[in-house]
């Protein structure tokens, strides 16, 4: 080949080369090596965090009268029916719950108290928990815990951590788990 010819046969190489390249690229076919090399991980997808209970309030207006348990709104209070609830000295809030939707085994439960004073601050909380276990409880231990019968389950929320005397409380549901 001279030298003449040698621009021309440049030019042509490099055509053919960029006209495979593009075939290459828009076929489908493999990438070159270094193009397999993957490419760095892109952030994971984040998803919401479970909801939780919301806090109580700092404030309960109007003040609560003496020795009133009340019911806060929640998503299982449509689904429950709360009686016989008392604040007692201890302090303390009993009574009885029975699931009023549906006829099923309470397999978990979680009644929290807000404890208030008589102008209506918060003075702390308390938290009551159920878990049907079955015959034993963890470890091979006999259940001895409070038991779900059909007509519903008794309850004690022991107040934790008081800044002062309750006078009233407010009952809340974050957790109602059915068979």
């Amino acid at each position: 080949m001279s030298l003449t010819h040698l621009p021309r046969a440049a030019a042509a190489a490099t055509a053919v080369a960029a006209l495979l390249a593009l075939a290459t690229g828009c076929s489908g076919a493999a990438a070159p090596a270094a193009a397999k090399d993957p490419a760095p991980a892109a952030a994971p997808v984040s998803l919401p965090a479970p909801r939780s209970a919301p806090a109580p309030a700092a404030v309960l207006t109007p003040a609560p009268a003496a020795g009133e348990v009340r019911t806060g709104q929640g998503p299982f209070t449509d689904r429950v029916k709360l009686t016989d609830t008392h604040l007692t000295a201890a302090p303390s809030v009993t009574g009885h719950i029975a699931i009023s939707s549906d006829v099923s085994d309470t397999l978990a439960l979680e009644i929290t108290a807000a404890y208030y004073d008589a102008q209506g601050h918060l003075l702390g909380t308390g938290t009551f928990h159920y878990e049907e276990e079955g015959e034993e409880g963890h470890a091979g231990q006999p259940h001895t815990g409070p038991r779900a019968t059909g007509d519903g389950i008794d309850f004690t929320v022991p107040a934790d951590h008081l800044t002062g005397t309750p006078t009233a409380a407010v009952l809340s549901i974050p957790v109602l788990v059915n068979e």
